[in-house]
């Protein structure tokens, strides 16, 4: 369980006096991080450090667990969950996408295996991230980080809504250096290397960023710049006179085309009785639209095949 003592430094917050076990992790950065715990709350919830509890033949008064490097807990991930367990940061509806990741991580069972943690972190993660057909928003900063976390721990239930904001709301394609780098995104949610900040998609999320902008591009095209027709030539000739103005040219302006859901709520927003429509033209076409929505959220799944 334990290795030959060599340099440390005690984790400034995480060392008590009071402690009856001490955990060592290994930083790539910072060198080894020691953390004086309570054996009783580490046992309860991981069963990694049951493990290796178990399997120590030592007889000293205080315990000892070496992480294994293998495992790929960063120093920064145990201390966000150390956080959640002695109540200073916990776990919640309010609490950062960077904490709650490192949770998700660090609480797997290819990792310190703490499986009621581990289902509380992923509760929050996925409420993070609405789906449509409905317009949503996603925290925009994390969306490729959260994209390797959905993979890597398989959680389907927002994998759509995450590819779809990746695409309508950031840049997906790797530029030239990008490649030279080498610093794809790793199965973990981790950057490849710390030393870039910027997060690159694998080459087979790339490729299902593009199968998904070009399946939006195309079906949604003639449905945006075609005025539609009604029961009534009155309410027909509005349309037709109205849909350059209010429609395809904010559309233009906002890269409208790329973003099915949030154009076709726009244009469900404007007030069509006053400019002329009647009433059961503006219900019959608010009620498209929105089965519009729902046909576009669908068939995301075909353009996402790969």
């Amino acid at each position: 369980m334990t290795a030959e003592p060599h340099n440390f430094r005690q984790h400034p917050t995480y060392w008590f006096n009071d402690g009856s076990i001490v955990i060592r992790s290994r930083s790539m950065s910072n060198g080894e991080v020691c953390f004086k715990l309570h054996e009783s709350l580490l046992r309860r919830q991981s069963r990694f450090v049951q493990r290796m509890l178990d399997s120590d033949s030592g007889t000293s008064a205080d315990s000892e667990v070496l992480i294994p490097p293998e495992l790929g807990v960063q120093v920064q991930d145990f201390t966000a969950l150390l956080e959640h367990l002695y109540h200073d940061i916990p776990l919640s509806a309010e609490a950062p996408f960077p904490h709650v990741a490192a949770i998700l991580r660090v609480s797997s069972p290819d990792q310190l295996d703490l499986p009621g943690v581990h289902m509380s972190a992923r509760a929050y993660f996925v409420s993070m991230f609405p789906q449509g057909p409905q317009p949503f928003a996603h925290p925009s900063s994390h969306l490729k980080e959260a994209l390797a976390l959905v993979q890597s721990y398989q959680i389907p239930l927002i994998r759509k809504g995450i590819y779809y904001s990746i695409v309508t709301t950031s840049e997906f394609e790797p530029e030239d250096d990008d490649l030279d780098l080498e610093i794809f995104i790793k199965p973990s949610g981790l950057p490849g290397s710390s030393s870039t900040p910027r997060l690159i998609l694998p080459p087979t999320d790339v490729e299902r960023c593009r199968s998904l902008m070009t399946g939006i591009v195309e079906h949604f095209t003639p449905v945006l710049f075609t005025p539609p027709a009604t029961p009534h030539m009155a309410c027909t000739n509005i349309f037709a006179d109205k849909w350059m103005s209010l429609v395809i040219t904010p559309a233009i302006s906002n890269s409208g085309v790329c973003k099915p859901l949030e154009m076709l709520e726009q244009i469900k927003q404007i007030d069509w009785a006053a400019e002329g429509l009647c009433d059961a033209c503006v219900r019959e076409k608010i009620q498209e639209w929105t089965q519009e929505q729902e046909d576009v959220w669908e068939k995301m799944d075909s353009w996402l095949v790969g």
